[in-house]
């Protein structure tokens, strides 16, 4: 019922007529996003206990329905497509990639669980070369050998040796969704993800070079989004994004099991899951300690925040064209993200 009542609430905002739906606010999220001190360019969105409770846009954005990029919290549905796998039998978080992918050159006996964690050693494409110069590499710009022959090459470290971030990762679970279901990743989002869950206007960033958003006072480098594949090449609403995260707090997307899998960390792994890190919150303003799943996306001048506080059945996103906005950290209890989140959970509706 909570399901269908967001849904509607979506295909309302959708379908223009005198009598659209207004999206709703909630008035201490708007007083929090008044107070950026540069001002807020972006939009911010919260469902609570299955309902949208607020949805805005800011600054340079006129439509909080606009599609943006959600860079790195792709990799979140890119878990959940391997855990779907995992949840049918095909896949097993602990098999080497050399399981899945016989030809794959380097650090094989990499399991899934390390590609998914950041442990497996394989290369950071973040540190390969900027030729030109614009603070963007040139792998994401079009330029160069390309995602898989770096990749590919020689690794950072073994595999199991400790956390570095890299796409590199997760390009290579992609081709082994691919090589396991024989399907792209692209169509595994349509029919597992977005036609499912009704997400329209959800779907991987065009092969081209763009350039969206804000680095300080400047347009960020141009950036070919497509280049990060299943580690960041994902665009769609705010809106699509949460009810992305209601639907795996709802266990419509992955059992029980699996999620349970996801969200598990602890101080042995950093606080790291399975594409999310996991911790408690305090909520000083509210009177609350509870359980954060954070999943954070940053490309050129955009930066995510998606926040899911599963016992609260609460979830937020922040989506900005601010490259150097300071969201603050909500491990640490401080910060415009945690601030938007006491504002989500205690704020009146």
């Amino acid at each position: 019922m909570r399901y269908l009542a967001g849904l509607l609430f979506v295909v309302m905002l959708a379908v223009p007529s005198a009598a659209a739906a207004v999206p709703p606010t909630v008035p201490a999220v708007l007083d929090r996003l008044a107070a950026v001190p540069e001002g807020f360019s972006g939009i911010v969105g919260v469902w609570r206990q299955g309902q949208p409770v607020h949805l805005s846009a800011h600054g340079r954005i006129s439509s909080p329905l606009q599609p943006v990029r959600w860079a790195s919290v792709t990799k979140s549905v890119t878990a959940v497509l391997v855990l779907q796998e995992v949840d049918a039998g095909r896949l097993s978080l602990d098999a080497p990639v050399s399981a899945y992918l016989p030809d794959w050159p380097v650090n094989g006996d990499a399991t899934l669980r390390q590609l998914l964690m950041h442990t497996s050693g394989l290369a950071d494409l973040s540190a390969t070369p900027d030729v030109d110069g614009d603070g963007m590499t040139d792998v994401y710009q079009g330029q160069g050998p390309g995602w898989r022959a770096l990749c590919g090459g020689p690794a950072r470290a073994p595999a199991g040796s400790g956390f570095t971030y890299n796409n590199c990762d997760y390009r290579v679970l992609g081709l082994v969704l691919e090589a396991v279901t024989g399907e792209d990743f692209e169509t595994l989002v349509r029919t597992r993800i977005s036609e499912p869950l009704g997400l329209r206007g959800l779907r991987l960033a065009a092969n081209e070079a763009v350039s969206e958003a804000f680095d300080g006072t400047r347009p960020e480098p141009e950036v070919d989004v497509s280049a990060y594949g299943p580690a960041g090449a994902l665009y769609g609403s705010v809106e699509a994004l949460l009810a992305f995260d209601q639907a795996l707090m709802d266990g419509r997307l992955i059992s029980d099991d699996a999620r349970a899998e996801m969200w598990k960390a602890g101080p042995e792994t950093g606080y790291g899951g399975l594409s999310v890190w996991v911790y408690t919150v305090n909520l000083e303003v509210c009177g609350i300690e509870t359980r954060a799943i954070e999943r954070q996306g940053a490309i050129g001048g955009v930066q995510v925040r998606n926040m899911i506080l599963p016992d609260l059945d609460v979830a937020l996103v922040i989506w900005t064209d601010q490259a150097m906005l300071d969201m603050g950290e909500v491990w640490m209890g401080e910060g415009l993200t945690v601030d938007l989140l006491s504002a989500a959970v205690c704020g009146p509706a």
